[in-house]
C-alpha cells in the first residue's frame, strides 16, 4: 500500500478539521438564527396582543372591544403569511376574531403569556395566548387573547439570512483552506528542498549536507544523514585499506616465489621453470584483477576524489606505454584523438579501463592458431555533450547472443587463452562510476568495437 506523504497527511487533517468546524458552525448558526428570528416574530405577536389589550374595556358588566371590525384575516408584512386572532371573555364567548383557534393543553388558568406551536386550517402556526385581567368597580374580568400567524415569513427570513451567512462562511473557509495549503507547502519546504538536494546529488557523493539555514525540526534529520555519510565514508576507507593490505600481502609472497624460481638451478635444468613462472604470473594478474574489481565497486567507491581529466591526453599516455608491446604481439596500432576532451573522473581507474580494453583486444583478436589479426585502433571522439572512447580490433568478434553476458564476472568465451574473466567486469564498473554507457558491437566484415560514452565536462 502506498504511504501518504507528509503534505497529504497535513492537508487531510486540515480538511477534516475544517469540515468539522464548518458543520459545527453551520449547525450553531442555524440554531442561533432560528432562535433569534422566532424571538423577533414572537415579539411582534406580543406587540399585536398588547395592541388588542389596549382596546379592551368593561361596560355594563361585560368586556367590550373598541374596534370589532379590526380585521378577521390579516396579512403579514410580506403578504405571504396570514395572521389570526381571537378574543374571549371569561365565559369563553368570542368577542372578536376567529373561533376554534387551538389552545395549548393546560390544567390551570395561566396568569401570563404562553407561546405554542399548533395546526390551524391545515397550516402550521405559531400562537400566543394571553390572559388579561381588568377591574371595574372592584370586580375582576378576564379576557383571553390569542394571536397567531403562519410560518412562511419566519422560514423565509431564516433561509435568507442562513444562505447569506453560509455564503460568507464558505468564502472564509475557502480562504482559510487556501492559506492553509500555502502554509503547508511553505512549512514542508525545507523537507522538499532536502529531498530535491539528495535526489539531485550523485548517488555516490558522501559529502555532508550543509546545515546552514536548516529549521530545527529538519536539523536532526540532516545531522542523522550526515552521520550516516561519515560512517559510510569510514567503511569505504576501511575497504580500500583492506584491499591495499591484501594486495601487498598477496603480491609480496608471489614476487618472492618468482625470484626463488628464477634462481633455482634444479628448475632451470628440468625445463619446468617457464611453466611455473607462467602460473605465478597468472596468479599475480588474477589477484590484481580481483582487487581492482573490489576497488571499483560502485557501491563502495567514494567519488569525492574525482577531478577533471583530459581523456585525449590520458589515452595518448596509455598508447605510448603500450604501443611497443602491441607491436611485439604482432598487431598494428592506431591512435586517433587530437582535440582535448574533458570529463570528471579518476585518472588511475580510467587508465585501468583503457588498459583492460586493450588487453582484451590483444588476447582475442587472433586466429584459432593464436596469430594476431590486423590493427587495434584507439579513438577519442567528442559528440554533442559526450566524450566517446572507442577501441576496435579486426578479430573474429563475438556472437550476438553473448554480447550482453561478456561483462559478467568470470564469463569467458575462450578458456584456452590466459585471462581472469574479470577485465570487462572491471570496465563496466568503472563506466558506471563515471555515469558512462558501455556498448559492444561487431564490425563488418569482422572485428569488435567497444564504445564508452562519458558525459562531457561542462
Amino acid at each position: 500500500m502506498k504511504t501518504l506523504s507528509i503534505r497529504s497527511r497535513l492537508i487531510d487533517l486540515l480538511s477534516i478539521s475544517l469540515i468539522i468546524v464548518a458543520l459545527v458552525s453551520f449547525s450553531s448558526i442555524f440554531i442561533f438564527l432560528n432562535y433569534k428570528v422566532n424571538k423577533h416574530f414572537d415579539n411582534a405577536l406580543m406587540a399585536e396582543a398588547r395592541n388588542i389589550i389596549n382596546r379592551l374595556y368593561v361596560q355594563n358588566g361585560q368586556i367590550q372591544f373598541k374596534v370589532p371590525e379590526l380585521g378577521i384575516n390579516l396579512q403579514t408584512a410580506s403578504g405571504k403569511g396570514s395572521v389570526f386572532y381571537s378574543i374571549e371573555d371569561d365565559y369563553k364567548m368570542v368577542l372578536s376574531g376567529f373561533e376554534s383557534i387551538p389552545r395549548p393543553l393546560l390544567n390551570k388558568r395561566i396568569n401570563d403569556a404562553i407561546y405554542y406551536d399548533t395546526i390551524y386550517a391545515t397550516e402550521p402556526i405559531r400562537a400566543l395566548l394571553m390572559v388579561h385581567k381588568m377591574y371595574r368597580n372592584g370586580v375582576g374580568y378576564y379576557a383571553t387573547i390569542i394571536v397567531a400567524e403562519t410560518l412562511e415569513d419566519r422560514h423565509d427570513m431564516i433561509q435568507e439570512i442562513f444562505l447569506a451567512i453560509s455564503g460568507v462562511t464558505c468564502i472564509l473557509i475557502f480562504i482559510v483552506m487556501l492559506v492553509s495549503l500555502i502554509a503547508v507547502n511553505k512549512g514542508i519546504e525545507p523537507l522538499v528542498n532536502l529531498q530535491y538536494f539528495i535526489k539531485k546529488r550523485d548517488i555516490n557523493d558522501l559529502t555532508p549536507i550543509s546545515e546552514k539555514n536548516v529549521p530545527r525540526e529538519v536539523l536532526s534529520l540532516v545531522e542523522s544523514i550526515n552521520q550516516l555519510f561519515i560512517k559510510l565514508k569510514k567503511s569505504f576507507a576501511h575497504i580500500e585499506h583492506f584491499n591495499a593490505d591484501v594486495s601487498h600481502q598477496l603480491r609480496t609472497p608471489l614476487a618472492e616465489l618468482k625470484v626463488l624460481i628464477e634462481m633455482d638451478e634444479a628448475l632451470k635444468k628440468s625445463g619446468e621453470k617457464a611453466k611455473y613462472i607462467k602460473i605465478i604470473n597468472t596468479m599475480s594478474h588474477t589477484t590484481q584483477q580481483l582487487l581492482m574489481y573490489a576497488k571499483t565497486n560502485p557501491d563502495a567507491f567514494d567519488r569525492v576524489r574525482f577531478s577533471p581529466v583530459n581523456v585525449t591526453d590520458l589515452c595518448q599516455k596509455v598508447a605510448t606505454d603500450k604501443v611497443l608491446f602491441i607491436y611485439q604481439e604482432g598487431f598494428e596500432f592506431e591512435f586517433e584523438g587530437i582535440e582535448p576532451a574533458w570529463i570528471n573522473g579518476g585518472p588511475i581507474i580510467l587508465e585501468s579501463l583503457i588498459c583492460n580494453l586493450l588487453d582484451n583486444a590483444l588476447l582475442y583478436a587472433r586466429t584459432a592458431q593464436g596469430e594476431a589479426l590486423g590493427t587495434i585502433t584507439l579513438k577519442v571522439i567528442k559528440e554533442n555533450k559526450s566524450v566517446i572512447l572507442s577501441i576496435s580490433d579486426e578479430g573474429p568478434g563475438i556472437e550476438e547472443c553473448y554480447l550482453d553476458k561478456i561483462c559478467e564476472r568470470f564469463f569467458r568465451l575462450d578458456t584456452k587463452t590466459n585471462g581472469s574473466g574479470l577485465g570487462l567486469g572491471i570496465v563496466k564498473q568503472i563506466a558506471l562510476l563515471h555515469n558512462a554507457t558501455l556498448s559492444f558491437s561487431n564490425r563488418i566484415p569482422q572485428g569488435l568495437e567497444v564504445r564508452v560514452s562519458f558525459p562531457l565536462l561542462a
